[in-house]
């Protein structure tokens, strides 16, 4: 008889596997005369170059950034999430959600630290195409990034 392996959870893999990552809860409401609905939708967002450590789980692009994956949170993992509130600190609150980062490993840091480094490749990339004389795909090469 074989054992049915065990699903890991978002939480679980991105500790396992050392990714730095936010959870962010967003407020989501509805109202006019007759109805009022509210809810909240839990997510977590991590950079791009780590959604190749964890294969095992889907992370979608977002539309706003594109060095920037997240993935949306089952009822499961927001109970983890809610057990494991203390690795966690609030970094951002307003009307529209909450952010939490990991106690000690700033996403925003993170995350920083890893475009600045992509934005050096871009212009060293970019000179080297430049310094070759070949002007106009050096401009190119630099709006596609």
């Amino acid at each position: 008889m074989t054992r049915k392996k065990e699903k890991k959870t978002v939480i679980t893999a991105l500790f396992e596997n050392g990714v730095c990552f936010a959870v962010c809860v967003a407020f989501n409401s509805f109202i006019n005369r007759e109805v009022a609905a509210f809810s909240k939708d839990y997510f977590v967002i991590i950079n791009k170059c780590d959604a190749k450590r964890v294969k095992e789980l889907t992370f979608y692009a977002t539309e706003g950034n594109k060095q920037v994956c997240e993935r949306n949170l089952s009822a499961d993992e927001i109970g983890i999430f809610k057990e494991n509130i203390n690795k966690f600190t609030k970094v951002r609150r307003n009307e529209h959600g909450r952010v939490y980062e990991l106690k000690g490993w700033s996403f925003k840091v993170a995350y920083e630290s890893i475009r600045q480094k992509l934005w050096c490749k871009v212009i060293r990339d970019c000179f080297e195409i430049w310094n070759q004389g070949n002007y106009r795909a050096a401009e190119i090469y630099r709006e596609q990034r």
